[in-house]
Formats: C-alpha cells, structure tokens, sequence
C-alpha cells in the first residue's frame, strides 16, 4: 500500500517493533500485548499523528517520495516476546517490504531491547532481513530509544541510528522528525553519514539517569550533544543507556557520533564521550532504603511522601503485581492515608462482580510474576469499580487509551489500593487520575517507576527509593546475568582498555 503523497520518485518504507523487553520477568508478551497498545498495517499508519512515527510522518508528507507503511508494533514493557507474535509481525513487514518496487530508503522506528524466545536481537534481525531485501545501497535509518541494546548488526547494517534524547521520554515524535530528515538529507545527496558507536558495560538502572537537572546521565547527555553545535562536520549524536533488564553478551551504554563522511573524527568523539561515561560509574549507583525503613522515615516527614518501587516498574517489564511496599504499609502505617496499585487479574476479576461498600476478603499480590514475593490476605471495602480506560496525556503515547482492564478502587483501614487486570506503562498518573483521586490527600503514595513519577509530583521533596525484589531493580547488583559476565556494579576493578567494545558503518 502507499500513500497518495509525492508523483513517482521512488519510495520510502516505513515500518517496525517498539516494544522493551525484560528477560527477568516470567511473563510472555503475545499479539494481545500489541493490540492493547498500537498495531497497525499499511494505510493505517498513515493517520498516525503523535509518537516517533507521527514525526516521520510529517517529514514524509513534504518530500516527493511514496511513503510505503507495512506494519507498525507497539506496545508496554513486559517478558520477552514470543516466537510465534515476533515471527507473525516479522513476516508481515518482510513480505510488504518485498512487494514494494523501487525503493529509495527506509525507516525503522524501533525501540532497541526487544527479545524473543529464540532471538536475542530483534532490531538487528529484523534490520538484517531488510537489508537482503533492498540491497546495499539503499539507506536505512533507525529510531531507537536511549535505552537500547546496541548491537554491531543494527550499527553495521544501517546508515543511521537516531536515539530518543530525553528521559522521561518527552520528544519521541522529535526524534521521528530526526530521523525523516536524517533519510531526506541521504536521499537528497546532501551528506554522507558514517557512524561510530562505542560502548562500556556499566549496567545501571533509570534512577540516576535523568536527561534533566543535574545528573550523570544528563551531564554526560549534555556534553555530547555540544558536539552538534561546536562541530559542523557532526550531524548527529545519540547516547545510550542500556536497558540492564535484558541478559544478552555485551551489553553497555555510550556514544553514537555520526558525522559527514568523517569516520575518524566519528571516532574520536564517540571514545571521548564513552571514556567519559565510564568514570561516572559511581555516581549512578542509587541510595535505597527497606521498605519499614522508608515508612519510618516517612511518618516522621512533615508532608507528602513517594515511596518508590521501581523493581516492579511494567515500563520496565514487571508485572505490577509486588505487594511488598503494601505489606509494610499494612503493618507499619495502616491508619495512615495512603496510595498504592497492584496488577492482579484475578482479584480485579472478583471484586468487580461486587457492589460499592461491600467488602470481601482476598489473597492479593505475585500472582501474575511469582518470584518476587508472597501474596497478603486482607479484608478490603469496594470504593469505585471502572472499566480500566484512561487517556495518556504526554509521553510515547499521548493521546492514546490506556487499557487496564476491569479494575476496582479498594480501602484496607485508610489505605488505598487500585487493582487492576493488566500493567500499564506509568507516565503522568493517569491510572491514578481516572480514579479521581485527590493525590495530595495521601500521605504515602508508592509508585512503580523509576523516573516518570517526577512528571506528577514536582512538588513532592521526601522521596525514598525503596531495596524490593522485582525483575526491575533499582541496583543491577541484585540480577542474576547468565551471558552478561565482566560488568559494573558487579565488578570493580575493570580495566577500560579490556572492556570497550566499539562498532562502525
């Protein structure tokens, strides 16, 4: 299919998978994840108007080429995604891809840690088989999120990898725009990129890793992208923040530098900005508190208090369903105004066959992930019962329903609970608001991320990071790596000479 945009000058396909994955969670992602979310073929994508394709959209519909749409796949966090969805999706694109004539260059809007059951490198697989479609000689650019896995094949086998520049993630449609006008400027003759990426495996979680306010992260993001400006000659720069939830060799982060046909000064500055990266190990390491701990503290707080739970972050790939900030509110606090939410499918299930005030005793918690803890048993009052729906307001998908499934709003003493059906990607309290709940009324509010609660609650000063276990930690010492061996935190004393790894086009 192709768009009606452009006269016969060639065209440009478009298409891909945006999903993460967490190789730590025992819960499979299928097609149903994808339908909750974004799934999309051929003329469908055309009307696409926010998120990283909706920018490549607006590019595309200026310039004289087709635009080909051929399957486009997003979705929430979860496990590793099944052979059987991966190879459906995988082998609708190829398949279009193959019944496209005349194709001048590519867009891949992807995410960058997608795994399967059988493959370790979605991205680059499906890069791959791209490429022995078109040939050599046709340009492909990708999109990725900063918090990608890298790999020698996505940087060899493309012209061009454009990462999101912010976390919180606020400017995917910006990167679209980038990456659009990146393909444009190849198309047009107007530069010849080549890119060098250079990587350390420092393996560390979102806390630590703002792109804004004074981070080391954002400090590291910073001084690269100065190079845009001080350079002529540098026409993109993209840095990494490996998702540390996915156990594949050689993972780590550092800096893409891509410049006008210049692979020597693309090298210079990428190794420059890695080494850089590297020295900052330390400062990314989280200061953590138990859960009864964090509590104690927090009574004692003359105001609000955020207790976060970032090992079951779903936008990280977790299942939502960790009771274990809950238990110790129960025990330590229960007369205490306070907010939570659990995933738990069966519990929602139950409870919204109930009437509002009735009250019903449950066993809720790790029934949906179980290695990260036990269920508690309580007696819970039916406050509000809901479809599920809610409006995302900013974010990758802005604009878009959110889908949590039949959900209810309980009360054990003065704590609050949502439970819904399924997890959903935390970005600006939306599961909360369509509740309508009053949040500065609470107490102690735990949310499930690692930086997205800094959208809502600015004005909240005692925050405390809490040591639970979950497949998203907030330190990288608690996971179990089989393939990932020599790495920071786990290893001190590594020598850079030894550890960098580093890949060109």
């Amino acid at each position: 299919m192709k768009s009606k945009v452009g006269n016969n000058s060639g065209n440009v396909v478009l298409g891909g998978i945006l999903t993460e994955c967490n190789e730590f969670s025992i819960n499979l992602m299928t097609q149903e994840n994808f339908d909750r979310y974004e799934y999309f073929e051929d003329q469908k994508i055309l009307n696409l108007k926010n998120g990283v394709v909706g920018g490549m959209l607006k590019v595309l519909n200026k310039t004289e080429f087709n635009i080909s749409p051929t399957v486009f796949a997003s979705c929430s966090p979860g496990g590793v995604i099944t052979d059987k969805c991966y190879f459906s999706i995988k082998d609708k694109i190829i398949s279009k891809v193959k019944n496209i004539k005349d194709i001048k260059g590519v867009l891949l809007p992807m995410h960058g840690a997608a795994v399967t059951e059988s493959v370790g490198d979605l991205e680059g697989d499906i890069i791959t088989s791209v490429k022995q479609i078109v040939g050599p000689d046709i340009p492909i650019v990708v999109t990725l999120d900063l918090h990608a896995h890298v790999t020698e094949e996505m940087v060899t086998q493309t012209s061009a990898i454009i990462a999101w520049e912010t976390y919180p993630h606020l400017d995917p449609f910006e990167t679209g725009l980038r990456g659009a006008k990146m393909l444009k400027s190849i198309l047009e003759d107007k530069i010849k990129p080549r890119m060098f990426f250079s990587k350390v495996p420092l393996l560390h979680s979102a806390i630590n890793a703002s792109t804004f306010g004074d981070t080391p992260f954002a400090r590291s993001m910073n001084d690269l992208k100065k190079e845009e400006t001080n350079n002529p000659d540098v026409i993109s720069t993209s840095f990494i923040h490996v998702d540390p939830y996915i156990d594949q060799e050689d993972m780590g982060g550092g800096a893409i530098v891509i410049t006008n046909n210049d692979l020597e000064l693309s090298k210079k500055l990428s190794l420059k900005h890695t080494k850089n990266y590297w020295n900052k190990k330390e400062q990314f390491e989280p200061n953590l508190y138990e859960p009864k701990d964090a509590i104690k503290k927090g009574i004692e707080d003359d105001s609000n208090v955020l207790l976060v739970e970032t090992a079951d972050a779903c936008g990280g790939g977790a299942a939502g369903d960790s009771v274990n900030a809950l238990r110790e509110l129960i025990n330590i606090a229960p007369n205490l105004k306070s907010l939570t939410h659990v995933v738990d499918p069966l519990a929602a299930s139950n409870l919204s066959k109930l009437q509002i005030g009735e009250t019903s005793k449950i066993k809720l918690g790790h029934q949906v992930d179980h290695q990260w803890g036990e269920p508690v048993e309580i007696d819970v009052k039916i406050k509000k019962i809901t479809n599920g729906k809610f409006t995302y307001n900013g974010g990758i998908w802005d604009g878009m329903v959110g889908e949590m499934g039949p959900s209810v709003l309980v009360e054990i003493n003065k704590i609050n609970i949502i439970i819904s059906t399924y997890g959903t990607y935390e970005w600006n309290c939306e599961q909360f608001l369509s509740f309508d709940l009053d949040l500065n009324s609470f107490k102690f509010i735990v949310v499930k991320n690692p930086m997205n609660y800094k959208n809502s609650f600015k004005h909240i000063k005692n925050i405390y990071v809490l040591d639970t276990p979950g497949p998203t930690p907030p330190t990288c010492k608690h996971l179990k790596f089989k393939k990932m061996k020599n790495y920071f935190p786990k290893k001190n004393n590594l020598d850079l000479d030894d550890i960098l790894i580093s890949y060109h086009n």
